[in-house]
């Protein structure tokens, strides 16, 4: 059996044990002994399995575990001083070390959170943070109405007493935010990742409902802390437990239907708390409440803003090679400039219909990207490089003479045809690329009729023999007013067999 599942085995097994005590009233020195012995084990294990499952030559990698490790240390300690002072003492005094103890788990907990996101989502992620803060901002209102909010008004506590018991839910707080975030952000569910939520899930629970019950410890609050301990040092154990570092594959944050739900919940949480205050009478927090709605309120449209924006993004690019989309190249080409001359080149890939004939259309697909890559890596800075349609595609160069956008044309014609293309499964081909040119104000002052005529000149270098830059102002009237493109069906590559290509297809 699995190291892991033994753990959570024998920790099911002494949580079972510690309600039945509970349940049956033997020496309460022997069911807290159990408790406590759980904690130092959880510890014990957690820092053993970051020592087990280090990497030679990564150190950092587990500094999320080790933080772990730590904060359950320093639990599993104020635990046996709380033990102590119940058992030989009969008194626990209110605050005392144990809850220096105990405070000082949150931030390593925090930190040990902080180094998963890091690692999981670099940067800042803005979808994620936000998502967690409308989130966090509704579950801080509830927190400040029924557990912090109360204890600022408590009579009857000293103000040591007050100010540790507004620090737990206030801790609370701060690990449910980057909690949030780490479950927001994506990466890879593994089983350790689910584990550790689930464990982050059970302590909240368990220290709101100690915090509601004003500090009593009914046995099932004790399980759900045992709880806690079995799945983290589970999740420490797992093999799994490296992923828990891992990126997402895909940098995008999922906008699913239930994310949406939550979100809509969290953002009218304060506007019905607001209604609920309003027919109880109760005005004390109604200023508490109005900042939150216009901070959730502000959250929201910033969230809000981040979705357009990224839709505007997705309709601007093309999905395929990642350049502009035709749509994007013409906005810009009619946007108002001050800074002119400026051109526009034309390029079209050479028998890209036999590339994709011989050698299937997973082929084109790759041709297609590595030109794309190509002409953005040529072209510089200030260019905008855009897949104008199939095969063609379409650049617009700021502040270009005819002699520079030429001279332009023809490094990209270079530059696609300087190294062959792996066509898929190790078969090289040389690509090359037509292409035309003109520029405003040299050959038009009608911004529209640019691409125009950087097209007759792209036809006229087909006809040419291909492999070519025509520049539109070398064109003569009758070649300028043709616009029949040549045949790409001639004879390169000579075409496979239909079997043959779906052979190559499906590699």
């Amino acid at each position: 059996m699995p190291l892991w599942r033994v753990f959570v085995a024998f920790g099911t097994v002494i949580a079972a044990a510690f309600v039945a005590m509970l349940a049956f009233g033997p020496a309460p020195w022997l069911s807290g002994g159990l408790y406590t012995g759980l904690s130092a084990l959880t510890a014990a294990t957690v820092l053993y399995a970051a020592r087990r499952y280090r990497s030679p030559g990564r150190a950092g990698e587990l500094t999320g575990w080790y933080l772990l490790g730590a904060g359950q240390l320093a639990y599993a300690a104020a635990d046996s001083i709380y033990l102590v002072q119940s058992v030989v003492h009969g008194t626990i005094t209110f605050p005392n070390v144990a809850d220096a103890l105990y405070l000082a788990q949150y931030p390593l907990i925090i930190g040990a959170l902080l180094s998963f996101v890091r690692r999981r989502t670099p940067g800042r992620h803005t979808p994620a943070l936000l998502d967690a803060g409308i989130l966090a901002t509704a579950a801080g209102l509830l927190s400040w109405l029924y557990l912090i909010g109360p204890l600022t008004g408590a009579a009857d506590m000293t103000m040591a007493a007050r100010l540790v018991s507004m620090a737990y839910p206030l801790g609370d707080l701060l690990v449910l935010v980057i909690g949030l975030r780490l479950m927001l952000g994506g990466g890879a569910r593994s089983p350790s990742y689910l584990m550790l939520l689930a464990s982050l899930c059970t302590m909240l629970v368990g220290d709101t409902a100690f915090t509601l019950l004003g500090g009593s410890v009914p046995a099932w609050v004790g399980f759900l802390w045992l709880l806690t301990y079995i799945l983290l040092g589970g999740a420490a154990l797992h093999p799994s437990m490296h992923r828990v570092n891992e990126p997402p594959a895909r940098r995008a944050t999922p906008t699913t239907s239930a994310r949406l739900i939550a979100l809509a919940a969290a953002s009218l949480l304060a506007p019905v708390v607001l209604l609920v205050q309003y027919e109880t009478g109760r005005t004390r927090d109604v200023p508490v409440i109005a900042v939150v709605c216009a901070l959730l309120f502000l959250l929201v449209l910033g969230r809000m803003a981040g979705l357009v924006a990224d839709q505007r993004r997705l309709a601007a690019t093309d999905m395929l090679t990642g350049l502009h989309t035709r749509r994007a190249f013409e906005e810009r080409l009619r946007a108002p400039r001050r800074a002119r001359p400026f051109g526009v080149i034309l390029l079209d890939i050479d028998h890209f219909k036999c590339i994709n004939d011989s050698f299937g259309h997973p082929a084109g697909d790759r041709v297609l990207r590595e030109v794309a890559d190509r002409l953005r890596a040529a072209a510089g800075p200030g260019v905008v490089v855009a897949r104008y349609g199939g095969e063609e595609f379409a650049l617009l160069v700021p502040s270009a003479e005819a002699s520079r956008t030429a001279e332009l044309a023809d490094r990209l014609r270079s530059a696609v045809s300087g190294v062959p293309i792996d066509v898929g499964g190790g078969v090289l081909r040389t690509v090359t690329v037509s292409a035309g040119t003109a520029v405003l104000p040299a050959n038009t002052t009608v911004p529209d009729e640019l691409v125009l005529l950087a097209d007759r000149a792209l036809y006229a270098a087909k006809r040419a023999g291909r492999d070519r830059v025509v520049a539109a102002a070398t064109l003569p009237p009758s070649a300028a007013a043709s616009s029949r493109r040549p045949s790409d069906a001639d004879e390169w590559p000579a075409p496979l067999s239909r079997a043959r290509r779906t052979e190559l297809e499906a590699a």
